[in-house]
């Protein structure tokens, strides 16, 4: 699927979740989903445009914005049928592009010391982020667990108008949040162990 695909149906199910601005939904990306999905700043108005134009989403000024004009985005009933449909298909298998991988594969000509460069700063910058992942999950399990949202979710909270004690649908969405999230520290968790292995095998051959 092209990624102006991706980003339609994103954005549309996003909407079909809460109505939202653009901001609201780039926050969205940022501060809930980043670990396992990306929209840049301009991919989004565009596309915000371009459901609006097909009738799949309605655009009207938030009355309580006042000269900001901020401009919220309402899926239509139609926009909700496309989305429906969308998630009953097949998804396609997720495509890698990983520089850190296409480099170190063409270091296959250069010297070894410099393969175990690239892959300790990679090491270096894949702990950093089970790290952060790490903290998050804790966040997110004492919400789940006590219903109660910690200032560290004050983002989360804003973007989609989470009471501080839990509804059921709340909790649910939580948990949601904390399975995507443990999905992304179990591959941050194999990247690690794959650049020790990597190391550990490259720094044999340097005694050979």
């Amino acid at each position: 699927m092209a990624r102006e695909a991706r980003t339609h149906y994103a954005i549309l199910g996003l909407l079909c979740w809460k109505s939202m601005s653009g901001y609201d939904i780039r926050k969205m990306v940022e501060v809930g989903l980043s670990h396992f999905w990306s929209e840049s700043y301009g991919q989004i108005f565009p596309t915000l445009n371009r459901l609006v134009e097909q009738g799949l989403a309605t655009r009207s000024v938030d009355p309580g914005s006042g000269n900001r004009r901020r401009q919220v985005y309402r899926v239509t009933a139609a926009g909700r049928r496309v989305f429906k449909e969308w998630m009953k298909r097949p998804s396609a298998l997720p495509r890698l592009r990983d520089e850190v991988k296409l480099k170190f594969f063409l270091t296959s000509r250069g010297e070894t010391a410099e393969s175990i460069r690239l892959l300790e700063a990679y090491g270096r910058q894949q702990r950093e982020h089970l790290a952060m992942l790490k903290d998050s999950q804790t966040i997110l399990e004492a919400a789940w667990r006590d219903g109660n949202l910690s200032n560290e979710l004050d983002e989360l909270k804003k973007t989609l108008a989470w009471t501080d004690k839990g509804s059921p649908a709340q909790t649910r969405e939580l948990l949601m949040f904390l399975l995507t999230l443990r999905s992304g520290i179990m591959v941050t968790e194999a990247r690690v162990a794959w650049v020790d292995e990597a190391i550990s095998v490259l720094k044999g051959t340097q005694h050979d």
